[in-house]
């Protein structure tokens, strides 16, 4: 299809794994984009997921992202290879759409924006963990609460005990665990306003490159003197402990993860508030398709996005012991 039809935007997705998945079906389901390739290292996984949706499979990246009749690129890729493709992609006038964190160090991060800007090319990265219902809902109940004096969240995934060589277990990879400690917690940071201290503390077994069990602590002090505290466990098996637990002003708000309601206490008296059903992962390729026809502000901007990348360097530097007092 042209491009210039109705806003029409053609996609390649470089990656093949879980999240790729989900990024093609949503592609291929809407009325603005359509999906016309897969390219990926992975030959079994890629071709797989190429024949589902009936376009081509190459192991190529860089010819798929040269290709005339692709728009913009969907990276679902490992975190390592962010700064290069991403360049890659705007350096070819694509827009570019890629799984969190936009870079590993603010100078990629910084690089990539500046390329956008330059070419008027739009960044969105896929942090959905913020615009997921409950989280909205939250946010909702957090200003009808006076807003959040201390805003908790545990992250854990559930029955994750690491088996083989896996990406999120590999520093080389995926970075330090404070990267998904911050990615997977940005709930309780997200609009709060600039952060004027953060301190952490990482536990890894064993403590190397490659670990199979981690913990995460992260404290953060903001310019109102608000605080949030994120926990991220990663590599125990069992059922996860994970949700949000939001101090106010005027109340407080309990969420467990999956539950179908938040809890919201005020007054001595609690109530439960049913989530609204929907589908974050749509939204936010909707979104991005959005902002490059009309120019549409989105709930994470390619700023908010390059803020993340500058709040987990500072966690990662001052892990274990020190603290940060720049503003973020």
């Amino acid at each position: 299809m042209d491009k210039d039809v109705a806003g029409h935007v053609r996609v390649a997705i470089v990656g093949s794994g879980q999240m790729a998945g989900v990024r093609a079906e949503r592609l291929a389901n809407s009325a603005h984009t359509s999906l016309v390739a897969v390219a990926a290292r992975n030959e079994k996984t890629g071709t797989e997921l190429a024949a589902r949706h009936g376009v081509e499979y190459t192991s190529d990246w860089r010819a798929t992202v040269g290709r005339p009749d692709v728009d913009a690129v969907v990276l679902t890729t490992h975190p390592d290879t962010r700064a290069e493709m991403g360049m890659a992609v705007l350096s070819a006038g694509k827009h570019l759409f890629t799984e969190s964190p936009l870079a590993m160090s603010p100078r990629d991060g910084s690089r990539l924006l500046a390329v956008a800007n330059e070419n008027g090319l739009v960044i969105r990265v896929g942090h959905t963990s913020v615009i997921r219902p409950a989280q909205c809902l939250i946010r909702e109940q957090i200003a009808a609460l006076g807003g959040p004096v201390h805003d908790h969240a545990v992250v854990q995934p559930s029955n994750d005990a690491r088996r083989g060589r896996r990406p999120g277990f590999d520093q080389r990879i995926s970075g330090h665990p404070v990267v998904y400690a911050v990615i997977l917690g940005l709930q309780v940071i997200y609009a709060r306003g600039p952060i004027v201290e953060v301190s952490a503390g990482t536990w890894m077994e064993p403590d190397g490159d490659v670990f199979d069990r981690c913990a995460v602590h992260v404290t953060l002090r903001f310019e109102d003197r608000g605080l949030a505290t994120i926990t991220y466990r990663r590599g125990f098996s069992g059922q996860a402990q994970a949700g949000r637990n939001v101090l106010c002003r005027n109340g407080s708000i309990a969420y467990a993860d999956g539950a179908g309601h938040i809890t919201v206490t005020a007054s001595g008296e609690s109530r439960d508030i049913s989530v609204p059903e929907a589908d974050p992962w749509r939204e936010e390729l909707d979104e991005f398709v959005e902002s490059i026809g009309t120019g549409r502000l989105m709930t994470v901007s390619a700023d908010e996005a390059m803020r993340v990348v500058s709040i987990f360097d500072a966690v990662r530097r001052h892990s274990n012991g020190y603290r940060v007092m720049s503003l973020l």
